[in-house]
């Protein structure tokens, strides 16, 4: 039997992506929880994803296939897990149940199952370029024309193309976009309604279900994609109060200890990510 209190992880991730902030916030929330049982060690590793880190042939062949953050690795693991939910579930189940109350876990999983269906470029960029919108380019095809490759490396990174072309490559189509603003306004909807059903909503700093159950996974995930939302002017997909609800708990403790004051999209203005020391542990 697994005792999982002699874990410990190593966190892939890049600090502007969406979803290494949610990773990264079920962890702090975690902390907060009643009946916790934290890991010994998480070790962050940055992946700086705009300089293609991500598409390494270390990466890809040894931490996650489909060329993504985040990604945890883990001394008791199987083998790694290569999205923000398995990461988040994980971490529920094995170390922070009160994220996951029985009560509430299968309209959680079933939100969050919704919303990881969605093609997560196709709500994080309002101005794609005409040519995206026809079909979004990867720079692996450019990485594919090198004639250096080991096979091992040609294998995975066609691996990652063919991902990326089943996806990412048709995210920016209108269509899609639509869809997934559709899908997107219907999940917020109803975590908007779990808030009027248990009183959260009389209380814009309340979490999801009431503090009678404290914060769960679904806030660990919805409060970044709020913020991105209405950071990328797809706020009217977000009822009003889930944008009030934000506004409140981006000055939490625990989003504070996620981006330190910093907007969810990165700009160039910021300076260097790679310089921002404060993101780079937990």
């Amino acid at each position: 039997m697994i005792n999982w209190t002699d874990a410990e992880y190593t966190l892939y991730f890049a600090p502007f992506s969406l979803y290494s902030m949610m990773a990264r916030h079920t962890i702090y929330l975690g902390l907060t929880t009643d009946s916790a049982k934290p890991p010994p060690h998480i070790n962050l590793a940055f992946i700086h994803h705009l300089k293609n880190e991500n598409l390494s042939e270390d990466y890809l062949t040894r931490v996650n296939p489909k060329g993504q953050v985040p990604t945890m690795t883990g001394n008791l693991l199987d083998r790694p897990l290569t999205d923000s939910l398995s990461i988040s579930l994980h971490l529920a189940e094995k170390h922070y149940p009160a994220l996951l109350p029985a009560q509430y876990a299968p309209a959680i999983t079933n939100l969050l199952q919704r919303f990881h269906a969605i093609p997560g470029l196709s709500i994080n960029n309002k101005k794609p370029t005409a040519e995206m919108t026809q079909r979004n380019p990867s720079p692996v095809e450019e990485i594919l024309k090198r004639t250096d490759l080991s096979p091992a490396y040609r294998k995975a990174l066609e691996t990652k193309l063919s991902f990326h072309n089943k996806i990412n490559a048709v995210a920016f189509q209108p269509a899609v976009v639509a869809k997934s603003l559709d899908d997107l306004q219907a999940i917020l909807a109803e975590i908007a309604e779990h808030r009027r059903q248990s009183g959260a909503s009389k209380n814009d700093a309340e979490w999801t279900f009431g503090s009678h159950v404290g914060p769960t996974v679904l806030d660990s995930h919805f409060l970044p994609v709020v913020l991105r939302c209405m950071e990328v002017g797809y706020a009217k997909y977000v009822p009003d109060e889930l944008q009030r609800w934000a506004v409140v708990l981006e000055k939490s403790a625990t989003w504070q200890k996620v981006m330190h004051g910093r907007p969810t999209k990165y700009d160039p203005s910021m300076g260097p990510i790679e310089e921002m020391e404060d993101m780079m542990s937990l």
